[in-house]
């Protein structure tokens, strides 16, 4: 009998954490939605594009990007005149999935995943790194980025 219980309470405790597990992942969807949506009317009143970052802190090559995009001169000087940058924590891929959706998931195909988004036109969708273009960004050169970003910037 106390053996049963026992793993009763094991079994109840791991239904539990998958509750609150669960929970907070709607949570952190939630939030990141909320803060996306406070986010485009600034980048249309400033004239910017959208550029959703899908990462993670553990990923070298998500790390490498961002580093880039901050550390390398003429990168950060086109992201500051051009897009608002808007990074998407993934987790361990258990974070921030239901946000994901909205753009066809591109973390599945490898992080970091771009997503550039076009303020001034509803929303509308430039393009997406649906083939993780991105997930070898230490071996990408800084004109590759550099170039990436470039194109959008004349269909504004």
């Amino acid at each position: 009998m106390i053996k049963n219980t026992f793993g009763f309470i094991i079994f109840a405790f791991f239904i539990m954490a998958g509750l609150v597990s669960c929970a907070d992942s709607l949570n952190e969807d939630k939030k990141t939605e909320q803060l996306y949506y406070e986010t485009i009317p600034i980048a249309k009143a400033s004239g910017q594009l959208v550029l959703v970052v899908f990462g993670a802190d553990w990923c070298a090559d998500c790390n490498s990007l961002k580093n880039r995009f901050y550390n390398n001169s003429d990168i950060r000087t086109l992201l500051e005149k051009e897009y608002l940058v808007f990074h998407v924590d993934v987790g361990r891929f258990d974070k921030n999935l239901i946000f994901a959706e909205r753009f066809g998931s591109p973390e599945k195909k490898g992080i970091p995943a771009l997503v550039i988004v076009d303020p001034s036109q509803e929303e509308k969708v430039l393009a997406t790194t649906m083939g993780g273009e991105f997930s070898s960004a230490q071996q990408m050169q800084d004109k590759e980025i550099l170039n990436y970003l470039k194109q959008f910037i004349a269909k504004k």
